[in-house]
């Protein structure tokens, strides 16, 4: 008997919280979607050259953390499932049931809930893991192929994680609806969940602090944008600034929420025409009482949203960005940095020793893959005193020069035109991330150069600014000079490298084999005498762009992915919370509605009330949630903009914004309007508009 009441009331509680059951059964199917990744069963690209390990594991582990989030969503619906059915409960008890049996009768309900929306979310799930292939195939430039499977791992482990969390949750709610008084249980409904009774002044004091809270807020905020960017981290006050700032905004709108119900009431006793104008005194009387019963609520959710739009966007931008840094820092196949002479023992200059990577020409070009081009750099100390102050701890890295012809080969190699000199004129190339402005500085201050005894001036074009890669500099001013071919020969070498594009794409298997085995195991063969001399266990770098594709790969699609899905957790739990509070206010409170009805307000009147009502309600911390954010990604795109606009470029920002803003949008429109009808029949009032 108990477990078909449990049944039947499982039945009621799906149709009274749908919204919730609605969103449990979307976190599901988004766990699903998600784990299904890690199946063993899951084939996404089958090409040689991807290699998705590395994100099926973080996406695997990331995945339990972020759904344990409906931890808070679940304990709170279960805890208002429990206070406001307590007289239910309480009747129950009085037609004989015993109060244990009745906290197990609301398990077994909770728990059917459970097992529904799981049932149905792993179906749902079926098509949000086509959405993720897809994301992840559009990525990697691959064709999109979709196949609709279960896979039975995924479902056990689906299964199992929610329904320990259901049982783990259910388990702790027998343990508390067990130990309520049964005269508690009847007087619930004459209790609020929150009751502040403190004087007006110290709302009104707390309101003060709030608004001065924010000020500091907006100060901090204002101090931190006119730091420089590029000497933001190191600016002595700037984490200061940061920490007020954030601190200032959480307790402030802590403050706020707590002083806003009193400070309504204050501006209502005085705007008397608009307090009594038709049902303005009932929505205002409405919205105070919630605001005054759950002002913690309220704030923790604008917080939340915060969070959840931070995620959104962020994490979007950042994983945008890192694409681009790729080509910025290996635009070649394959780079053999040395960097031994800065590492080793080295103390006399005559003792640097040069490289001949010829075996590893001849090697790349018997592969399946092959070589199309290739270029040894030299790099060589303008003044052979800059290497023992190099030597020096603490001392600053020289800028270094390469040869005209080499520098051409290097552009060559990327798609660039030469370009010239005359033999008694320099050129420089710049990271692309410098400032004009500091470039030009330099150059007014070292427009001249002493070439063993030769001075030669900066040539017309003073410098150039196209990515070459980010191996190539030394000094730490990220540049390097170019000199012509004739006046590098007399130069004292400081080290040789090794750049390569090859024929056809290598598979990632090769690239690993080529940079963990072939050629550090080359080097250790052939120049033995730098780890013995010189100490080092790695000193040579080997870059590929297929390994380094594919861990870039990996970590953008694992934070574009991961940050839609805590974004759309955080919003979801925000937006559902937001939508129960007030769904339980209409089957409390549809007294009220049929008083309003008795004096004469007509449905389409009401279903504006109603409208108002939840809109005031959804609106109130969603505007405290948009001003903290948009002051946060103000200050994120202040910082990083030099950065933003080399790797990420204005249209891919604005797209990137347009995407994270657009869902937010289409999730918050799509809880409003499900609030709002599932309000409307509650009530019983489902007319329109």
């Amino acid at each position: 008997m108990y477990a078909k009441i449990a049944i039947n009331n499982a039945k009621r509680s799906i149709k009274d919280y749908v919204i919730y059951f609605v969103t449990l059964t979307i976190c599901v199917s988004l766990f699903y979607a998600f784990m299904s990744l890690s199946s063993s069963n899951y084939k996404l690209i089958t090409e040689d050259s991807y290699n998705f390990q590395m994100l099926q594991k973080i996406m695997e582990y990331a995945t339990y953390v972020i759904t344990a989030l409906l931890v808070l969503l679940i304990g709170y619906v279960n805890k208002y499932m429990i206070k406001r059915r307590q007289k239910e409960f309480a009747t129950y008890i009085l037609l004989g049931t015993p109060q244990k049996s009745v906290a197990f009768m609301f398990f077994i309900e909770t728990l059917v809930m459970g097992i529904i929306s799981i049932i149905l979310g792993m179906f749902v799930g079926t098509l949000f893991s086509q959405v993720v292939t897809a994301l992840i195939l559009m990525t990697a430039k691959q064709q999109i192929i979709f196949s609709f499977k279960l896979y039975v791992d995924t479902v056990i482990i689906t299964f199992v994680f929610f329904i320990a969390m259901f049982c783990i949750i259910g388990l702790f709610n027998v343990r508390a609806l067990s130990k309520i008084k049964l005269m508690d249980m009847l007087n619930d409904e004459k209790k609020t969940e929150f009751q502040f009774k403190r004087s007006k002044v110290i709302y009104i004091i707390t309101f003060c602090i709030a608004v001065l809270l924010y000020v500091i807020c907006g100060y901090c905020s204002y101090k931190i944008l006119s730091v420089e960017p590029e000497t933001m981290f190191t600016h002595s006050n700037a984490e200061i600034y940061i920490g007020l700032g954030v601190i200032g905004f959480i307790v402030g709108t802590y403050a706020l929420f707590y002083s806003l119900a009193y400070i309504i009431i204050a501006i209502k006793e005085r705007w008397t025409k608009f307090k009594y104008e038709y049902t303005n005194l009932f929505l205002i009387g409405t919205i105070v009482s919630k605001i005054k019963t759950a002002p913690i609520l309220m704030a923790t959710i604008a917080l939340t949203f915060i969070g959840a739009a931070l995620s959104f966007t962020l994490t979007l931008i950042m994983a945008q960005w890192s694409l681009g840094y790729l080509d910025y820092r290996l635009p070649y196949d394959l780079v053999v940095d040395n960097n031994y002479v800065f590492r080793s023992k080295i103390q006399d200059i005559r003792d640097i020793p040069k490289i001949d990577y010829n075996d590893i020409n001849e090697y790349l070009s018997s592969q399946d893959y092959g070589l199309e081009n290739y270029c040894e750099i030299e790099q060589y100390f303008i003044k052979d005193n800059d290497f023992y102050k190099m030597k020096k701890t603490g001392m600053p890295k020289p800028v270094t020069a390469i040869s005209l012809s080499d520098y051409n080969q290097l552009r060559k190699m990327l798609g660039h035109n030469d370009i010239k000199l005359k033999n008694n004129e320099f050129t420089m190339q710049w990271d692309k991330n410098i400032d004009n402005s500091e470039i030009n500085d330099y150059i007014n201050h070292s427009s001249t150069l002493n070439i063993n005894g030769n001075k030669i001036n900066i040539s017309s074009t003073p410098y150039y600014k196209e990515s070459i890669g980010e191996y190539i500099y030394i000094s730490d001013i990220n540049a390097i000079i170019v000199l012509p071919d004739e006046l590098c020969k007399d130069l004292t070498l400081v080290k040789t490298d090794f750049y390569a594009n090859t024929r056809e794409n290598m598979s990632y298997n090769e690239a690993l084999q080529l940079e963990e085995e072939y050629i550090p195991n080359w080097f250790k063969q052939n120049y033995s005498y730098i780890f013995n001399n010189y100490g080092g266990s790695r000193p040579i770098l080997t870059r590929l762009k297929v390994s380094e594709t594919v861990e870039i790969l990996n970590v953008t699609l694992a934070m574009r992915i991961l940050g839609i899905y805590l974004g759309t957790v955080l919003l979801m739990i925000s937006l559902a919370v937001l939508a129960l509070q007030q769904l339980l206010d209409s089957i409390e409170h549809k007294g009220r509605f049929r008083i309003l009805k008795k004096l004469g307000i007509d449905n389409r009147e009401i279903n504006k009330l109603i409208l108002k009502q939840i809109s005031l309600y959804f609106i109130m911390p969603i505007a405290i949630a948009i001003t903290g954010f948009l002051i946060l990604l103000n200050i994120f795109l202040e910082i990083f903009s030099e950065q933003i606009s080399t790797f990420l470029g204005d249209k891919a920002l604005i797209f990137n914004i347009g995407i994270s803003l657009l869902l937010i949008i289409i999730i918050y429109i799509c809880y409003f309007a499900a609030t709002y009808y599932t309000f409307k029949r509650n009530i019983g009032n489902k007319s329109s508009l």
